[in-house]
């Protein structure tokens, strides 16, 4: 285990969401969805980066990507190991005055790693509001989960007026995951 993760676990577990890293087959998952000629992608709880690796390494310029992480270690870990990719530290439940302060472009792709069912109800629905408030009306939201239930209510996704897809699920990954698309209903 990359001892960044361990110590980030150790230090707050409920925040990480996970026990493990995200694996490469659950990396590739999440990036296959990513578009890298048109993308312009905000990635959520990178932790130690997997994740990112595979987006760009589907092709994504580096400046069409911003990491947001929260905490400050595994951010400054990432702004090293991902130099030209713009880094926030910072909680999600913020995200328009992050966004705002580091003079993020438009976005039409969220990557979450957030671990969304382990929020409370209403820090889930804030952060949510504000990724579909940032996205043009054909923007998604990529979101794993260790559940075997949307990590997303069907009364949350009726009150943001959001569908959501189970797109594929990853069981070469520890725990096995579920990858997630959802979209504005227009």
């Amino acid at each position: 285990m990359k001892q960044p993760f361990l110590m980030a676990l150790l230090r707050n577990p409920r925040q990480m969401g996970a026990v493990f890293p995200s694996g490469s087959k659950l990396a590739e998952a999440m990036a296959s969805m990513v578009d890298p000629k048109r993308d312009r992608v905000l990635e959520l709880g990178p932790g130690t980066g997997s994740i990112t690796q595979a987006i760009l390494a589907r092709g994504l310029p580096h400046d069409h990507l911003t990491i947001l992480e929260k905490d400050p270690n595994l951010s400054n870990t990432l702004t090293r190991n991902f130099a030209g990719t713009r880094v926030i530290c910072g909680d999600a439940s913020h995200l328009p005055q992050l966004l705002a302060k580091s003079g993020h472009p438009a976005i039409n792709c969220v990557v979450s790693s957030l671990p969304l069912l382990n929020l409370r109800r209403f820090t889930r629905y804030k952060i949510l509001l504000q990724i579909f408030k940032q996205m043009n009306s054909d923007g998604k939201l990529i979101q794993f989960t260790y559940s075997l239930k949307s990590p997303i209510s069907e009364s949350l996704c009726q009150s943001l007026n959001i569908k959501g897809e189970k797109i594929r699920f990853v069981s070469r990954n520890i725990p096995p995951a579920s990858v997630w698309e959802f979209k504005k209903v227009l």
